[in-house]
């Protein structure tokens, strides 16, 4: 068996932005509590958290936990304004927790945790990374032969490489950063990130790109051949490969960003909730969740144990470093809900 890590190359780190502390107090000391609410996305990937987090810190700690799910960014606002938060530790994407830190997640006690094991830019006052995961581009290998997609620009070129395309169900996991690589911007360049540009990138492939709802849809269609093109998360690629999926990556450029464990604001089991979190990020939790849910760890000491569809995707190798860009986790967090407007408005038109 392969032993690797998905580490984010040492030069995107030093490059990536790092993002601004997050206002708002934490108010008082939360009371102890040896049950915790989970909350996450469900299905076999919120039963391998169980497995690879809760169930040692159970054994551990004694803490059992009651899970609930899939995430809602827009319950959890809710929940705090009515002051009756049910939920203790939520796993949610990373511009959320840069978004509304302090106003609807609390500061995390940072002195808890190694910071220095986690890429520079990715740690903020509400949010510690939990995994990361890529935006990879795969083809088809039955459809393109001896004569491949080799570059983020093939993914745009019908006219070189007819075929279907399928692009994923979030704008902010990489699609428009992937266009604007294509269109030839450099990748220390991204942002602030030309939507336009992007948009107009995108036009090219739109007629014949199917526009996934889920991302099981994307698996599902990487499996029975229905796309001869993929841009999708790490996690669903491997699964694609695992299930037997006739589908290759190509090693050009790989948007890479995470979730991070985030507390909802007014939790009575702050305290519990922040040392479970800290007991998450520690690199034998890493590489087991790695392990099981095909995500890339965290922590930087993590070295968990790849199949041979997680080395396909290991962005780690020489080979693979360079392509590797880390998203501007920053950047979303201010402009996702104006983005998201362009680009509903894009698939609409």
């Amino acid at each position: 068996m392969h032993r690797n890590t998905f580490l984010v190359p040492a030069a995107l780190a030093l490059s990536a932005t790092v993002l601004t502390a997050c206002g708002g107090g934490d108010g008082a000391t939360s009371a102890q509590s040896n049950s915790l609410t989970f909350v996450s996305y469900g299905s076999a990937f919120q039963e391998n958290q169980k497995k690879a987090w809760q169930a040692p810190y159970t054994a551990a700690t004694g803490t059992t936990f009651r899970n609930d799910g899939p995430t809602d960014e827009a319950k959890t606002k809710t929940m705090v304004e009515a002051g009756k938060v049910t939920w203790d530790v939520v796993d949610s994407g990373a511009a959320f927790a840069a978004q509304n830190c302090g106003k609807y997640l609390e500061k995390l006690d940072l002195s808890q945790f190694d910071t220095s094991k986690f890429p520079a830019g990715t740690v903020t006052d509400c949010g510690v990374p939990a995994y990361f995961y890529g935006l990879h581009f795969l083809y088809n290998t039955k459809k393109y032969g001896a004569n491949p997609p080799t570059t983020i620009a093939d993914f745009f070129d019908t006219a070189k490489f007819p075929g279907q395309r399928m692009l994923p169900p979030e704008v902010a996991a990489g699609i428009l950063e992937d266009a604007l690589l294509a269109d030839g911007l450099p990748a220390d360049k991204l942002y602030p990130l030309d939507v336009d540009r992007a948009l107009k990138k995108l036009d090219a492939i739109k007629a014949s790109a199917t526009l996934a709802k889920t991302y099981g849809q994307m698996q599902q269609a990487m499996v029975d051949d229905q796309v001869d093109m993929v841009l999708t998360v790490t996690a669903r690629a491997t699964s694609s490969l695992n299930a037997g999926a006739t589908f290759k990556p190509v090693w050009d450029k790989t948007i890479l960003t995470w979730d991070s464990l985030v507390i909802p604001k007014g939790t009575p089991h702050k305290d519990a909730a922040m040392k479970f979190i800290a007991f998450t990020a520690k690199p034998e939790q890493s590489a087991k969740f790695t392990e099981l849910a095909n995500v890339l760890p965290s922590n930087s000491d993590a070295k968990p144990t790849l199949t041979a569809a997680q080395q396909q995707l290991d962005p780690n190798l020489d080979d693979r470093k360079s392509g590797t860009v880390l998203s501007d986790v920053k950047w979303w967090s201010e402009n996702l809900d104006a983005v998201t407007k362009k680009y509903t408005a894009w698939q609409a038109g």
